[in-house]
């Protein structure tokens, strides 16, 4: 079965996706309207949680937090970050490092960087936006490839027909644009606090909004063409039903986002199963960047137009 990933999408990715999260993500897709992320709103967490989520703060507008976060991250005129990937889905254990690099977010100029590890092999992944367009290289044991995408007619598109929420959209629109499109995907219904190493976050947790699981198991449970199911199929196992996005306290950073597979879908347990991991560390705000690293990769190639392939993944159907 060729397995496709709602959220980090192979981008990481993916690309490849990405690795970890980006191979996770690269397999799958996921659809959601757009909607505008509301006002900021500060959000404390205080209250005493129900009996069955005590180590949760109940929080009814933390899906504010993440918005709040995409607001103050596009808000830098430079971001970067190394980036640790990891992921364990179909019997395979995935492992990615590399860098994030992110220009003001008028300017669309994002850079990541991977290094894919699977099992004794090693490939990479180059993904360039310089505001026009987006450049993806990759490097495997067969073959280097490098790819061209007119970032000019994809945005034109999706202001007019909306977007797919999912990883792809970290290479147009750089981490501010991801946290968006999570907040289209999952109702963040809850937060609890937790030091990430020493950093102290808020760990906000969030499972699908009905509307976008509908539309992302319809998609995975029907052929092109066929009447829908009059039983909504389980969630297969592959695919998780939710996730927990590290916050920090202090910058509104998201450090980590967690894909897990939890018995008790809006509850924290240390029993949940860790499906993928995407983990930034070394990260500093507003330094000075290289313009060259926004310029595409060198090739002695042509590159391939994945213009058209780019719109099928990310445009509703």
């Amino acid at each position: 079965m060729k397995h496709r990933l709602p959220i980090l999408p192979a981008i990481l990715l993916g690309m490849a996706g990405a690795v970890a999260v980006g191979i996770f993500l690269a397999r799958h897709r996921h659809h959601a309207p757009t909607v505008s992320p509301p006002e900021p709103t500060t959000v404390r967490a205080s209250g005493i949680a129900p009996s069955n989520r005590e180590n949760l703060v109940p929080a009814p507008r933390a899906g504010e937090i993440i918005a709040h976060a995409a607001r103050q991250l596009a808000s830098h005129e430079t971001v970067s970050a190394k980036i640790n990937l990891h992921s364990e889905v179909f019997g395979e254990s995935l492992t990615a490092v590399g860098q994030y690099l992110q220009g003001p977010a008028e300017s669309r100029r994002v850079r990541l960087e991977l290094k894919l590890k699977l099992g004794e092999k090693v490939c990479s992944l180059q993904q360039v936006s310089d505001g026009n367009a987006l450049w993806s290289r990759q490097n495997t044991l067969a073959q280097t490839r490098l790819g061209r995408v007119d970032l000019q007619r994809v945005l034109a598109a999706m202001q007019q027909s909306g977007f797919r929420a999912g990883v792809d959209v970290l290479a147009i629109g750089g981490l501010p644009m991801l946290l968006d499109s999570l907040n289209r995907s999952f109702e963040f219904q809850s937060m609890r606090s937790e030091r990430l190493g020493v950093i102290p976050t808020y760990v906000v947790l969030g499972v699908w909004k009905p509307a976008a699981l509908a539309q992302l198991m319809a998609d995975e449970q029907k052929p092109p063409g066929s009447e829908p199911s009059a039983e909504p199929l389980p969630v297969p196992e592959y695919l998780p039903n939710q996730i927990e996005i590290f916050v920090g306290r202090d910058d509104l950073f998201p450090y980590q986002v967690d894909y897990l597979r939890a018995s008790n879908p809006g509850t924290h347990h240390n029993s949940d199963r860790l499906l993928a991991k995407m983990k930034f560390v070394d990260v500093h705000f507003d330094t000075s960047i290289d313009p060259a690293q926004f310029v595409h990769p060198a090739s002695d190639g042509v590159p391939i137009d994945d213009t058209e392939a780019f719109l099928k993944r990310v445009l509703p159907r």
